[in-house]
């Protein structure tokens, strides 16, 4: 009989609960929930290589017991058909032997010309009977081995079949998981991507600020134009000033002394440490937009002029000195 083994220890995953909206993930935590998925995704697809394997050996093992077993059915066939050849022919005999009287006792004595040959040709026939029996036994017998051939591979079959069946169905539920891991890892993904092409939420997600994602930020927050130029002054000011990179005064790559809740002072000046980079960020846009710094916003609106901003810049209270904007 065969015995398939059909069992494949699949592992089940179940899929990050959904966040609540509320509470936005940070850029940390999407990124290590994409690598999570990205790993039971790497798993699952591991393991759907091992049930394929199965798969492929199953359905080969199903053709070759399909294939006996057409050919035990055959083999019956032939035999039966053998068998009944083999009846007829023996009833035939019995028939002109012992039946129709075409042959007797007497016409064996008659046509022999001695006991001896009468002998001779009664042993003959005796012989013939006993051939005959003996064929049909055979044949019997060989029908019934076709029989109990055709019964074993039938059996066999089925259990075939029956693998065949639970593999189809793990192959399908392993489909399932992989395909509802993809649509979680690219909802993953375009949240990332979001973050990232977005400097505020990049900020609120807690990733990485440089110089050129804080520029990009401030000028959006202003609701300035995000050209080439506007995005090089501020950098170029940042530089200037040396906020957060270059001193300590976190969070403020302007070196603005907007007050703050939680803010610490850095200097004599007054300048501030944020607690986060949206408090300073709030902070810039607060100071640029109270009235003092007209000139600026206007460099920054044309926004095809990184020079003219930094020279409104040295012209304004910031206290910034001019500087060169290299674009």
């Amino acid at each position: 009989m065969l015995l398939v083994a059909a069992a494949v220890g699949a592992a089940c995953f179940a899929p990050p609960a959904p966040p609540a909206a509320a509470s936005p993930r940070s850029l940390a935590e999407l990124q290590k929930e994409a690598r999570q998925v990205r790993s039971q995704m790497e798993r699952l697809e591991a393991e759907m290589q091992v049930v394929t394997q199965k798969w492929e050996a199953a359905r080969q093992r199903l053709d070759e017991v399909n294939l006996r077993l057409i050919e035990a059915r055959r083999q019956l066939d032939r035999s039966r058909t053998a068998l009944d050849e083999q009846r007829r022919l023996v009833s035939n005999r019995m028939v002109t032997m012992y039946k129709t009287g075409e042959y007797t006792w007497l016409d064996i004595m008659a046509d022999s010309s001695s006991l001896a040959d009468a002998e001779t040709v009664l042993d003959f026939l005796r012989k013939i009977s006993q051939l005959d029996r003996h064929e049909e036994t055979e044949l019997q017998r060989l029908a019934g081995e076709a029989r109990r051939l055709e019964r074993a591979v039938e059996d066999e079959r089925r259990q075939a079949v029956a693998a065949q069946t639970e593999i189809d169905a793990q192959r399908a539920a392993m489909d399932q998981k992989i395909a509802e891991r993809a649509v979680l890892l690219k909802d993953v993904v375009a949240q990332i991507k979001k973050i990232l092409s977005a400097p505020e939420l990049l900020m609120k997600a807690g990733g990485k600020v440089t110089q050129v994602t804080w520029a990009q930020a401030f000028l959006k927050r202003l609701g300035m134009p995000m050209t080439a130029d506007n995005v090089a002054a501020v950098m170029a000011w940042e530089m200037a000033e040396g906020g957060h990179w270059y001193n300590t005064a976190y969070y403020n790559p302007l070196n603005t002394t907007q007050s703050m809740p939680g803010a610490t002072i850095f200097n004599s000046v007054g300048v501030k440490a944020y607690k986060s980079w949206l408090q300073g960020l709030e902070a810039s846009v607060i100071t640029i937009n109270n009235g003092l710094y007209g000139g600026i916003l206007a460099a920054l609106r044309a926004g095809n002029d990184g020079q003219a901003v930094a020279a409104a810049v040295a012209a304004s209270p910031w206290g910034t000195g001019l500087f060169d904007v290299k674009s």
